[in-house]
C-alpha cells in the first residue's frame, strides 16, 4: 500500500506486538483514507462493515443525549481502534468525528474477522483495546458521579488528556489538540457556563493555563492532587 509501510505501523500500540506477516496481510486488504476536522466517520446506529485503526490525527467519539447534547466519550488518536462491534457486526453505537486532519487505515471486517482467527496475537491486540475501553469508562464513571465537584471533574479530564495527547514545553504539559470551552463541556456532560467557570478556578490556581484554543498543564502533580482530594 503507498504511503504507509510495516515499519510505520510497527510504531503504532495496536500493531506493535504483530509478527511483520500479519501486518503485511492487514496493509494487502486495507486501504488509507484521509478526512479533515468535523468530518463524519461514521454515525450511530448504522453499519460500519470494515475495521477503522487511526493512523494520525484524533477523532472523537460521541452520543446525542436526550437533550439534545453532544457527551464526548473519548478522544482517540494514534494507533487506536474505532470498533465497538467486529465480531458481531451489529450497528455502531456512537458517532465518530475527526477532531482534526486525520488518516485512518481501513479493512474489510469480514477478512479481518479472518486474520483474527489464523493469527492470535491480532486478537490479542484487539482484546487488549476492548480492555482499556473498559478500563476508561469505569474511569469516567467514577469521575462524573454527581458529588463530585465541577472543578475536580475538570481537572481530572485536563489531567487525563495531558497524559494522553501532552507535549512538554518550557511553561508545563501542553494539550496537543484544540479544545474550546464548549467541547471540553462536551467531553464532561456539563453546561458550558459551569466548566468555563471550573477552568478559571483551576488557573487561577495556576494549575492550567488556557490559550488560543490549548490548554497547557503548569503543575500536572499538583492537579492530579486536586482531583483526587
Amino acid at each position: 500500500m503507498p504511503g504507509i509501510t510495516v515499519e510505520e505501523l510497527k510504531d503504532l500500540e495496536f500493531f506493535r506486538e504483530l509478527q511483520g506477516l500479519t501486518i503485511h496481510m492487514i496493509l494487502e486488504a486495507g486501504r488509507v483514507e484521509v478526512y479533515k476536522k468535523k468530518d463524519m466517520l461514521f454515525h450511530a446506529k448504522t453499519l460500519v462493515d470494515e475495521v477503522i485503526i487511526v493512523l494520525q490525527g484524533e477523532v472523537m467519539l460521541y452520543n446525542i443525549t436526550k437533550h439534545g447534547n453532544r457527551k464526548i466519550i473519548f478522544i482517540l488518536g494514534p494507533g487506536r481502534l474505532l470498533n465497538q462491534s467486529i465480531v458481531s457486526g451489529k450497528p455502531v453505537p456512537v458517532f465518530c468525528e475527526a477532531a482534526g486532519n486525520v488518516r485512518v487505515l481501513k479493512v474489510p471486517r469480514i477478512i479481518f474477522t479472518e486474520l483474527m482467527v489464523r493469527q492470535p496475537e491480532l486478537m490479542c491486540s484487539v482484546m487488549k483495546e476492548y480492555e482499556r475501553y473498559l478500563w476508561r469508562l469505569s474511569h469516567q464513571l467514577k469521575n462524573t458521579t454527581g458529588n463530585m465537584q465541577m472543578e475536580r471533574k475538570t481537572a481530572a479530564k485536563l489531567w487525563k488528556l495531558g497524559r494522553d495527547f501532552g507535549v512538554q514545553e518550557k511553561d508545563g504539559i501542553k494539550i496537543n489538540i484544540e479544545l474550546t470551552i464548549t467541547l471540553m463541556a462536551d467531553l464532561l456532560g456539563a453546561p458550558r457556563e459551569n466548566v468555563s467557570r471550573a477552568c478559571k478556578v483551576l488557573s487561577d490556581r495556576k494549575l492550567i493555563c488556557y490559550k488560543n484554543k490549548h490548554f497547557t498543564l503548569l503543575d500536572p502533580d499538583g492537579l492530579a492532587e486536586f482531583y483526587k482530594r
